[in-house]
């Protein structure tokens, strides 16, 4: 599943960041965005890499065509993991 812009609904997705300092900052900042929640962080308490967030589809587009600007963070769909692909 890819992120599309326009399509309605709601889905789970990773914030993905190589320097913890920034994902936290996005994590503390997000407290505050009303479309964003927060289902858990992943990796050190104190430093977490992953962050999995609730959102809408239409939000999620968004925040991938912010973060490429940026480049700092990452945002991708949250697949369900599978030791061996699709059966």
């Amino acid at each position: 599943m890819s992120i599309s812009q326009g399509v309605a609904g709601r889905g789970r997705y990773l914030i993905i960041a190589n320097d913890n300092r920034r994902l936290r900052r996005f994590v503390d900042d997000a407290l505050e965005d009303s479309e964003l929640d927060l289902i858990e962080t992943i990796g050190p308490r104190d430093a977490p890499h992953t962050a999995v967030y609730e959102m809408a589809h239409d939000k999620a587009a968004a925040l991938r065509q912010g973060f490429q600007a940026e480049g700092a963070l990452r945002i991708e769909p949250d697949r369900p993991l599978s030791l061996f692909g699709d059966a």
